[in-house]
């Protein structure tokens, strides 16, 4: 079988590069984009703003050190809601077989698609330039024939790069690059890795097998395949899930409410995104949460409907969430919609107290009808006369 042909394609500072679409003289300044006040932390940060060592998750005092210029903007979810489908909606254009990995990117299977270009990167250029002019966004892709590959290919070159990763050359690619940039790899495991004498990707092929496994424990052989270029290229289409969950782990505890509100929101809007995208509905809600003593609790509601929106949603997690407020810093939130099922199996059921009480007893029925597309409900009368001919046609 010849090799797939997989695209990594991820918007370069999102949430930054949102902004400037709305202010473009926010254009060649350093922003990032956080609550300003007290306590808050940068959720990101454009280039000019990483030029100064600004990063993602730093406290925006410390940020605000680095760079006295630095101009803070609100964070606006409708906005990069709305951005992030129609990226999606431009990248389906080009493959059916598109997998969305978050709110900012996309794996896609463009096997057969890149047949019809002259040259291969053609594609690529074509994806990126028309994401550039449609919604001033700019993207770097990452291509390569596995999802692992066209990942860590798509974050060698940013912003606005395209970047060619194949098996061959991954020896002067993809080993130099430090343990650090391996995609998978948590923060909190590489000092350990580093300790092994793990300091670069190709190292993982110079520790037995046995000694990484102390560190990198049942995903030992899953690393090291994907150090060596072997990793699933299939695009996950599937749709009826379980349960469709949204989990953040934060490196430094969080102890304001206000910013941790923020957070679980952001978990919310993207259990609101997939869920939509899914056609899925669900019935329970569950909040997870972990303090920084180790403390982890999880607590779940179910409703009497299916529901699949934010608010719904948020209401639910917060109410979940009030339990916990002020208890201790936090480390580990998690929101998952379960108990699902197909939007199109549920039925809407009417809410006999919102019914026009000027609709007669017979278009309410028929309503009721039309809902479940069936004639169950039926007049206490037509009940009668039904039962009298019943009656007189077996007397």
């Amino acid at each position: 079988m010849s090799h797939r042909v997989i695209f990594h394609i991820d918007i370069n500072a999102f949430y930054a590069s949102a902004h400037l679409i709305l202010d473009p003289s926010l254009e060649n300044k350093p922003v990032v984009v956080s609550r300003d006040v007290s306590g808050s932390v940068v959720t990101t940060a454009s280039y000019e703003a990483r030029a100064f060592g600004i990063q993602s998750a730093m406290p925006l005092s410390q940020a605000k050190r680095l760079c006295p210029d630095l101009i803070v903007v609100e964070i606006d979810f409708e906005w990069y809601s709305e951005l992030s489908e129609k990226f999606v909606q431009i990248i389906k254009g080009y493959s059916p077989l598109v997998q969305q990995a978050s709110i900012d990117e996309v794996y896609a299977d463009v096997t057969e698609t890149i047949k019809k270009y002259k040259r291969p990167l053609d594609l690529a250029v074509a994806i990126q330039k028309r994401i550039l002019m449609d919604l001033k966004l700019p993207v770097s892709i990452g291509v390569a024939p596995n999802k692992f590959l066209a990942k860590m290919a798509s974050d060698m070159k940013k912003p606005l790069g395209i970047t060619v990763l194949r098996i061959r050359e991954i020896p002067n690619k993809l080993w130099p690059l430090p343990i650090s940039e391996m995609h998978g790899i948590g923060k909190k495991t590489i000092p350990r890795l580093k300790k092994l004498g793990v300091n670069t990707i190709g190292d993982l092929n110079s520790i037995s097998f046995d000694t990484l496994k102390t560190v990198l424990g049942n995903r030992t052989q899953t690393f090291i395949n994907q150090a060596n270029g072997k990793s699933s290229a299939i695009i996950d289409l599937s749709t009826l899930a379980k349960s469709i969950g949204q989990s953040k782990t934060f490196s430094t505890p969080i102890y304001d409410t206000e910013e941790l509100k923020e957070k679980i929101l952001i978990e919310v809007l993207e259990v609101e995104r997939r869920a939509k995208n899914q056609k899925m509905l669900g019935k329970t809600v569950q909040f997870s949460i972990r303090l920084e003593d180790m403390t982890t609790a999880a607590r779940s509601i179910s409703f009497d409907q299916y529901i699949n929106d934010r608010d719904s949603i948020l209401e639910r997690v917060m109410g979940l969430y009030s339990e916990f407020e002020g208890e201790s810093g936090v480390t580990f939130i998690s929101v998952t919609l379960s108990n699902l099922k197909p939007q199109e199996e549920v039925v809407e059921q009417l809410d006999l107290f919102t019914i026009d009480r000027s609709l007669s007893t017979n278009d309410i029925i028929n309503q009721l009808n039309e809902e479940i597309k069936g004639n169950v409900f039926k007049s206490a009368n037509k009940l009668l006369l039904q039962k009298g001919d019943h009656h007189e046609s077996s007397s």
